[in-house]
């Protein structure tokens, strides 16, 4: 609980976001980041409801207002622990149900402890070295993305959306979202399919992956994900008989680059960021990017699309259908 609730709650954590700031970038690449203000750091945004190319900090960016603030009625909790057995018999249960007002939840505070309970360090630390360093570390980082996943922004606004529209709060579907987080038949479920797949990095020594503000982009058959403005991971669902664990490829052909941009906006609701204007207005000018600021401008189409983008990441989190685990994700 809080007096004080964070207004700004970003699916994207400000300490990566910076890294699109190519001075920032050097500085957190040399480990001398830290007298530099993430929070403050100046990128270019692809701004997708306006269509206009804006010049902001990272603060500004890939945020929900008030997403994170749920109200906890005393109407609510009663019901709550009704139906999990509090009745007057407990005590602690009946003392809850009491409540004469509303109390509020701020779950900043579980999303800020999920960065490190996740291991963000290791997205932070393959950004840094531009791959992997062990087999540990790789089981890591597809943990944390999938419970990335999860905290992105169609996920959480479709699904509070289909919790609401049957008569359940805001805040029960964050103690839901919790406890999948803490569940590990279902990490394993999200994570085993995607682990045991083939990655490649795509790697580059300058800055040339844009930022969209889901950038943990499933598919039927193979995933990518956004880890710096210099590193791309691709993972392949389908693998041939390869013992390799990951491999690393310094140059990006052509037909990769224009998937990834498809992917990217397609998985882009708000905005893209970028240290360079004139890349996201060549993307800006792209006919994907324009039939996706026309869906986006549009009510009932923006709604498909989140709806589309939950349902892909929920493909994803029940084992991109391949596996036969019970208990998948609504």
């Amino acid at each position: 609980m809080s007096e004080k609730f964070t207004s700004r709650n970003h699916y994207n954590p400000c300490f990566w976001t910076a890294l699109w700031n190519e001075a920032y970038f050097a500085k957190f690449c040399s480990g001398k980041e830290k007298d530099a203000h993430a929070r403050q750091q100046h990128v270019y945004a692809l701004n997708l409801r306006a269509n206009r190319i804006l010049e902001t900090k990272v603060e500004a960016i890939h945020y929900q207002k008030d997403l994170g603030v749920a109200e906890i009625t005393p109407a609510s909790l009663k019901d709550f622990c009704v139906r999990r057995g509090r009745t007057e018999g407990n005590s602690l249960g009946a003392k809850r149900t009491e409540l004469s007002s509303a109390l509020y939840l701020d779950f900043e505070r579980t999303l800020t402890g999920v960065e490190t309970a996740a291991k963000y360090s290791c997205l932070m630390r393959a950004a840094q070295l531009g791959g992997l360093e062990s087999l540990e570390h790789k089981g890591f980082l597809i943990g944390m993305l999938m419970i990335h996943a999860m905290r992105s922004y169609e996920f959480m606004s479709i699904l509070i959306g289909e919790m609401d529209s049957v008569g359940v709060p805001k805040w029960q579907y964050f103690i839901k979202l919790k406890h999948t987080w803490s569940n590990p038949e279902a990490l394993m479920r999200a994570v085993v399919g995607p682990m045991l797949g083939e990655w490649t990095f795509w790697r580059s020594d300058q800055h040339v992956f844009p930022l969209c503000d889901s950038p943990v982009m499933m598919g039927r058959d193979s995933m990518m994900a956004v880890l710096s403005p210099r590193l791309l991971l691709e993972i392949n669902l389908n693998p041939p008989l390869d013992d390799s664990l990951w491999s690393v490829k310094d140059e990006v052909p052509a037909d990769k680059y224009a998937e990834f941009r498809r992917r990217s906006i397609r998985n882009a609701y708000k905005e893209i960021i970028f240290h360079d204007r004139a890349v996201l207005a060549e993307w800006q000018a792209s006919e994907e990017c324009k039939d996706r600021v026309a869906a986006l401008s549009d009510p009932r189409r923006r709604q498909v699309c989140l709806w589309e983008g939950a349902e892909r990441v929920k493909h994803g989190l029940n084992g991109f259908g391949r596996l036969p685990f019970p208990g998948q994700v609504e």
